[in-house]
């Protein structure tokens, strides 16, 4: 008699539960065709959810993958659909997934814990599962260095003043901006490092955003330099360039942080123009020209005679020749009259010029400084 029982309620609840299941269905689904994704390529996915009973309650549970990284990139979708001619509830949550790995892989199950009012206006717990859903990935491209996908990337650069001339002890920022389109901001690079010999560097932290916008996540990431030359010789920061896997294009691209000139303006404007010869340096240059044609000649002689003639030549290139004015004159100038009066001594000097210096050097000083003629005018 219990077993009587126990079969005809069973096959009472064999109606309910076939109708429960075929008015609830789940699903995993890729959002639109395309290619075969590769590691690190953003994979856009829908769980839709077709019921045909009022929901009073829910919870959806992803199963944990190893495989992907992912997030949700709208809020969930819930609104009415004509099905086969009939009324549905349906919910729409899309996803956006990055696989980790290449080779067949598997996204899911997914579970929606349901609270429904069934045909009687009745509460019932119902569970929808729906399959994994199995995808195929290939190899990233062979690429040396940082890997990441994207389908679009926009690279700005902000500097707060010409840094080709900056005023003597000025720093400039410079701010470079990337705008990546379905990545994740761990997937960017790091920031590249700035390190010159002529040139101090202070990197500020990166900033890194994730973005979600109605086309898709996008990543937004800032680095941010301050540069100071140590002299003002201008020098080159290379440019630098960040290869990436363009998804519509399927092939690996680049985008540039562009050279960068950085120095001093006064290294500019303390510079003779090139070409441009002014009035004293041609009187110097004229100068220089005929002492060398004189002590040319001077020497030319001395060989030719070097008797009382040679003698003579070598007191006057040790009185008036280019070496021994250059010594007398340092001597004047950092005031040392012991080195002048012996160099004079050697020269020849006359005799009251000597005396003079000496008084200077020996003597009561006068009640009116003595003032020592530049080392030119010593005969």
């Amino acid at each position: 008699m219990v077993r009587l029982l126990a079969l005809i309620l069973t096959l009472l609840m064999l109606p309910l539960a076939a109708g429960a299941e075929t008015g609830l269905k789940l699903s995993i689904l890729r959002d639109g065709d395309g290619p075969q994704p590769v590691v690190g390529e953003m994979i856009p996915v829908i769980i839709r959810a077709v019921y045909d009973y009022k929901i009073a309650n829910e919870k959806l549970e992803i199963t944990p993958s190893t495989a992907f990284d992912w997030i949700q990139t709208h809020p969930d979708d819930w609104h009415e659909e004509r099905i086969d001619g009939l009324p549905k509830i349906v919910m729409e949550r899309r996803l956006a997934l990055w696989p980790k790995r290449a080779g067949p892989l598997q996204f899911g199950p997914v579970r929606h814990q349901l609270t429904i009012i069934n045909k009687q206006s009745q509460r019932e717990d119902a569970t929808v599962v729906a399959p994994p859903l199995l995808l195929s990935v290939g190899e990233f491209p062979a690429l040396k260095g940082w890997h990441f996908a994207a389908s679009e990337i926009e690279l700005t650069e902000e500097l707060s003043t010409d840094a080709a001339h900056l005023a003597d002890g000025e720093t400039v920022t410079r701010v470079i901006r990337l705008r990546v389109v379905d990545a994740l901001p761990e997937q960017i690079p790091p920031r590249p490092v700035v390190s010159e010999n002529w040139l101090i560097t202070f990197a500020a932290p990166t900033r890194r955003e994730l973005v979600r916008t109605e086309s898709g996540p996008e990543t937004e990431v800032i680095w941010s330099w301050q540069f100071r030359p140590h002299t003002g010789e201008p020098g080159v920061l290379e440019p630098v360039k960040i290869p990436y896997f363009n998804t519509r294009s399927r092939q690996i691209e680049t985008v540039e942080i562009p050279a960068l000139t950085i120095g001093y303006a006064s290294f500019y404007t303390g510079q003779v123009p090139r070409g441009v010869i002014a009035t004293g340096q041609r009187l110097a240059l004229a100068a220089m020209v005929a002492l060398g044609l004189a002590s040319g000649f001077g020497l030319a002689a001395w060989r030719l005679r070097p008797d009382r003639s040679g003698q003579a030549l070598r007191r006057l290139r040790a009185r008036y020749g280019p070496p021994a004015l250059i010594r007398r004159w340092q001597a004047w100038r950092k005031d040392d009259l012991l080195t002048l009066r012996r160099l004079l001594g050697e020269a020849g000097a006359a005799p009251e010029r000597l005396a003079r210096l000496d008084s200077q050097i020996y003597g009561r000083p006068p009640e009116s400084p003595v003032s020592v003629p530049p080392p030119h005018t010593f005969g």
